[in-house]
This record gives C-alpha cells, sequence and structure tokens, in this order.
C-alpha cells in the first residue's frame, strides 16, 4: 500500500472540503438598517439633496425674496428625511422585491445625470418650483409665515413635488421590467474577490488569497455589503464631500454659464 493511500485511509487525516461554489439564494427578510449605516445614508442623501438642489437655490437667491439659511435648512431637512426613510425595514425589504432597487436606481440616477446637463436641471425644477413658489406665498399671505418660515415651507414643497416625479419613473421603470423582464434571484459568492468579482477557489474563512486577475489580497470569506458600509469613516467622508463638492461646482457653472 503507498503513502498516499495510507493518507487517504488514515482515520486522523482532517477532511478536506471542496470549495462552495456561487449560490442563488433568497434573502431573509431585511430589519432597520444599523444607527451606522442610518447616518451615513443621512449624509449621503443631504449631499445629493444639495448638489441636487443647486439650480434652485442660486435661482432662490436670484429672486432677492428668498432666505438663503431656510433654503439651505430646508435641504437638509429634506436629505436627513430621505436618509431616515431609506434606512428603514419596510424600505429594505421592498428593496429585496424583484426589480425594485434597479428601478430606483435608475430613476434617482436619472435625477443626478440631469443635474450636469446644460438646462436640464433648470427644465426639471421649473414646474415644481413655480408650485412651490406659490405655496409659500400661500404661507405668507393667507397664514402669517415670515420670510424665513415660507421660504422653507416652499422648499419642503419643491423637494416633494420632484420626489414624486422620480418616483413616478421609478414606477414606470419597474413596470417596464415587469412585463418584459425574467427575474433571476441574486448570485451570492462569499470566494468573490472584493476587488473584481473573480472566484477564488482557495479562499476560506481563516485564510487568504491573492486575486490572480487584479492583485487584491482578500482576507477570509468576503462580506459583500455595500461600499458606503465597508469603507471607513474617513473614506466615506472623504469621497462623498469631494464628490458633493465637485457637484455643486458643476452645477454652479452650468447655471451661470447657460443659465
Amino acid at each position: 500500500m503507498t503513502a498516499s493511500a495510507n493518507a487517504t485511509t488514515n482515520p486522523k487525516s482532517p477532511p478536506t472540503a471542496p470549495p462552495l461554489p456561487p449560490s442563488t439564494r433568497t434573502p431573509e427578510p431585511a430589519d432597520r438598517l444599523s444607527t451606522r449605516a442610518t447616518l451615513r445614508r443621512c449624509i449621503l442623501w443631504v449631499v445629493i439633496a444639495y448638489v441636487a438642489g443647486t439650480t434652485s437655490f442660486f435661482l432662490g437667491l436670484t429672486a432677492n425674496e428668498a432666505s438663503p439659511t431656510a433654503m439651505l435648512l430646508g435641504i437638509l431637512l429634506y436629505g436627513c428625511f430621505i436618509g431616515l426613510v431609506s434606512s428603514s425595514g419596510g424600505f429594505q425589504r421592498r428593496l429585496q422585491q424583484p426589480f425594485v432597487a434597479r428601478a430606483f436606481k435608475i430613476g434617482y440616477g436619472i435625477r443626478l445625470a440631469a443635474c450636469i446637463v446644460p438646462g436640464a436641471a433648470m427644465a426639471v425644477d421649473m414646474f415644481p418650483g413655480m408650485l412651490a413658489v406659490i405655496a409659500g406665498e400661500t404661507l405668507e399671505r393667507e397664514v402669517g409665515f415670515g420670510n424665513f418660515a415660507s421660504t422653507l415651507g416652499s422648499t419642503l414643497v419643491q423637494g416633494t413635488l420632484i420626489n414624486i416625479l422620480i418616483l413616478l419613473v421609478v414606477t414606470f421603470v419597474w413596470l417596464l421590467q415587469k412585463m418584459s423582464m425574467e427575474w433571476r434571484p441574486p448570485v451570492r459568492d462569499v470566494r468573490a474577490c472584493a476587488g473584481c468579482g473573480y472566484h477564488l477557489e482557495t479562499l476560506a474563512a481563516d485564510t487568504s488569497a491573492i486575486c490572480p486577475e487584479c492583485g487584491r489580497t482578500n482576507e477570509g470569506l468576503n462580506d459583500r455589503r455595500a461600499w458606503i458600509d465597508r469603507a471607513s469613516w474617513l473614506k466615506f467622508l472623504l469621497v462623498v464631500i469631494a464628490s458633493g463638492i465637485g457637484g455643486i461646482l458643476v452645477q454652479g457653472g452650468t447655471f451661470f454659464v447657460f443659465g
């Protein structure tokens, strides 16, 4: 009997389990996100709201009737509100339904893309902005609100109307997918490289493996959370704030050049 055969029949030899292949799964019902994850989403949505509201903010300044502080506060409140709603358990469970997450990404992606197209953001914001101005004037005239309170109310009304339009786009995209596409459950591969997604056969819970495709060192089975939850606080804030400043500068430049 050879040495290899002895090693195979030796009862003391630990069994070797084959690597797990990528598997489809039905995710567990999502719960409300943690306080840390909720705070990050609030910060992200506040930055997005400021970028998307740049054109409306400059229009309000040029009117010489709106309170800049109230507009900034209104955008801040609305961004925090969306961050809290998107972190709730009910919203997270809806994102697990077929095509919903993709529809939201497309809808809000179109809104952000409009921010960098000359004149597009102004066209999107024009009708909601007119209704918001009417609402602010009504609050000031009928209710007796001052300039600050009426501007704050007008800002919140405009944000609500714009997001209603976005949700209509989201609903249309979801219906289009529902009618024309077949839903496939997400694929979960805990051995996928965190950098490029290449399947690493040798990666286990207590090992590391270097990806032959991109050269990244993967430690243990990879956590497939979104970047917003995996990144350190420093990296998260640097990327989000820098992107926000860049978006505001692009929006402002577009407004002054083409507005």
